[in-house]
């Protein structure tokens, strides 16, 4: 008999508690993911491999500490109550600490500074109603249906249940949002009557980028494109894994768990817009759109897709089409008859949020200038022949560096695109001391010292250590707890070039270091049988423990590194160019945000020759969903584009594949 345990939940970030029952035989991981609203990271898919869902007892006797506990955990969290949410059951009631429960500070959130384009694509009907009486008796959709008669618009039943209330508060006068033939909001009253600035006179409408890690989410006015407001979190299926693949798995390893998958991220995109709205005071009902972006798992899990075959040769999803769905089937609950824009994909591994960056980029409108035609190897030819009447422009790369790695080639209207298995390192995952874009995560690293504000870019704080004389600076101005993927590349280019680190990826023992009189040695420890070097001691960190980088780290970082750089390299070979032709590298993403594009170049992560072309542009995805949301025409130009992108299975090519093996050295 499965034993009912009491627990109570604290967060560290915000006090939250939660309350609540379950059995023993049951781990604390797989509770807080199906029964609490809080977001602890597995990218192990909570297999008891990666270390990072870390919680503390405060109270109570768990399991005894496992095998996988005392090779992740050091003596000193073990002492100190840490222990995996993954392995760990309860023997009495416990009360817990979520260590690791934080939000992101925003590499994904942001305010745009300057409305974006919005073309028109919603109208707008002022409607005067008769109202009832004993003579006139007519229902309220009756009556609304005879003064809409001319219009052919459709009234989605899921208005009905507020227009009673939508209409008498109007005093029978009302307004219509329509988009295309479909009514998406009654509003009460007239917007004539109520000034322009009043919010009760505005519609609005949401963006969303579902990214394997980061969810972000927009607010805008759709008249006016005008950015009200923006909201950022860890994605809150890592507790099922950390990449696509494990969240593929765990969706079908039960038959209950892709639900739970898809409950999991609407119920935190619900909860984004629902937080953007109260800070804003927009009433739900006035949020009458909303356009998701995000790679194909993240669509289909969105969806409650079956994902099994995004995985398995020859990689068929089940959709790549744009699609319109009523907000009210995915149970976000604004505007009662609002719709949700799904933007198409182009393969099961090149998404909506990829072709939303060539948008953003301006790659898609072919605003680059134009040159004499570049030369094509016969295969590319083949792609793109149906598009020769079509000028070109100097070629372009699109770079998105997350838990994939996504490329595009453009050249002029013509595109080329691949995915590379780069893995979650980036992402801070699999890395001994790595996070997400979370406060107090270090996300620059220099040698010397930070003399000027102009030196911290996303970073707002940062320290120094006069013994190895390196600087950083941290998230959110917080104490540092670990590292973001900026922050891994920026200390491992430092340690590349002090000879800490040599090209084959190997790091230095103290013992080598002081024999070699190195200045960096004492930073240097063995950990796990394996050398790692210290960036924030013991006693300087948020945590009360070092901040490393270890051996394991640097081979994690070598993998995704050398298939990003081969994934460019190959692109570039099928359309038979050179770097030289290439005229901007658009970075992109959360983590290409923060990069160093010096230290991105010196690990090998982008080749040497696209230094000086490279631009970041962010969020990439998120700015093309609102667009994309803002603009009927932009909604078109995804579809225009897929048509215009040819796909190049990485997996399947030799190129590839030689070229990874020559791009795992730090040369």
């Amino acid at each position: 008999m499965d034993t009912q345990r009491a627990i109570t939940i604290h967060t560290t970030q915000d006090g939250r508690e939660h309350f609540g029952e379950y059995g023993s035989s049951v781990s604390l991981l797989d509770y807080l993911s199906k029964h609490t609203p809080f977001t602890l990271h597995a990218p192990c898919g909570g297999k008891g491999k990666c270390g990072k869902c870390k919680i503390r007892i405060l109270d109570g006797d768990p399991s005894p500490i496992t095998e996988a506990e005392q090779t992740l955990l050091r003596p000193d969290e073990l002492s100190a109550g840490i222990r995996l949410a993954c392995v760990t059951k309860p023997e009495t009631d416990l009360f817990i600490s979520l260590e690791g429960e934080k939000k992101l500070q925003g590499n994904k959130s942001f305010l745009f500074p300057h409305p974006l384009p919005v073309d028109g694509s919603l109208r707008t009907l002022v409607l005067e109603l008769i109202p009832p009486s004993l003579e006139d008796q007519r229902s309220d959709h009756s009556r609304l249906l005879s003064a809409l008669v001319t219009e052919g618009l459709e009234i989605p039943i899921d208005l009905l249940p507020d227009l009673p209330h939508v209409l008498r508060e109007g005093q029978w006068r009302a307004t219509l949002i329509a988009h295309k033939n479909r009514v998406l909001s009654i509003l009460p009253g007239a917007p004539a009557e109520i000034p322009t600035s009043k919010l009760s006179s505005r519609i609005f409408g949401a963006a969303v980028d579902i990214g394997t890690t980061t969810v972000a989410a927009y607010l805008f006015d759709l008249h006016t494109g005008e950015h009200l407001d923006s909201q950022s979190e860890l994605n809150a299926q890592g507790a099922f894994g950390g990449d696509v693949i494990s969240r593929i798995q765990y969706a079908l390893e039960g038959p209950d768990n892709l639900k739970r998958l898809q409950e999991k991220i609407l119920t935190q995109i619900d909860e984004l817009i629902h937080r953007m709205a109260i800070r804003t005071g927009i009433p739900p009902a006035q949020i009458c759109m909303a356009c998701i972006v995000g790679n194909p798992t993240m669509i289909h899990l969105a969806l409650g897709l079956n994902p099994k075959y995004i995985a398995e040769a020859p990689f068929i999803p089940v959709t790549t089409e744009p699609l319109l769905i009523p907000a009210r089937e995915l149970g976000l609950s604004i505007s009662s008859g609002g719709i949700v824009r799904i933007p198409p994909a182009v393969s099961a591994y090149v998404g909506s949020d990829i072709l939303a960056g060539v948008v953003a980029s301006g790659m898609a409108d072919g605003s680059t200038p134009p040159v004499p035609q570049p030369r094509l190897s016969s295969s590319f030819a083949s792609h793109v022949s149906r598009f020769s009447d079509s000028p070109l422009a100097f070629p372009a790369l699109l770079i998105d560096i997350g838990t994939n790695g996504e490329i595009v080639l453009g050249i002029g209207d013509r595109f080329i695109a691949c995915s590379t298995a780069a893995g979650p390192a980036f992402e801070g995952a699999q890395i001994t001391c790595g996070m997400g874009g979370v406060a107090g995560a270090i996300d620059k690293v220099i040698r010397g010292t930070m003399s000027s504000n102009s030196e911290v870019s996303q970073g707002l704080m940062f320290t120094s250590s006069t013994k190895h004389n390196l600087s950083f600076t941290t998230i959110l101005n917080a104490p540092p707890v670990g590292f973001c993927g900026a922050g891994i590349v920026d200390l491992l280019a430092i340690l590349l070039e002090a000879g800490i680190v040599d090209e084959t990826g190997r790091m230095l023992s103290q013992e080598e270091g002081k024999r070699q009189g190195h200045p960096f040695a004492e930073w240097l420890i063995t950990h796990e049988d394996e050398p790692a070097f210290i960036l924030v001691p013991a006693d300087k960190s948020g945590t009360g423990m070092p901040i490393l980088l270890t051996q394991q780290d640097v081979r994690e970082i070598q993998l995704a590194k050398a298939a990003i750089s081969a994934g460019i390299r190959t692109l570039l070979k099928k359309a038979n160019l050179t770097f030289d032709e290439i005229r901007t590298l658009y970075l992109a993403g959360g983590f290409g945000n923060y990069l160093n594009p010096r230290s991105a170049v010196r690990i090998g992560l982008i080749p040497k020759e696209l230094e000086g072309k490279i631009k970041s542009i962010g969020n990439a995805a998120g700015l093309g969903a609102s667009l994309a949301l803002l603009s009927e025409k932009i909604f078109s130009l995804f579809q225009q584009v897929r048509e215009r992108t040819s796909y190049i299975e990485l997996s399947s090519s030799s190129e590839f594949q030689e070229l990874y093996v020559e791009e795992m050295m730090f040369h």
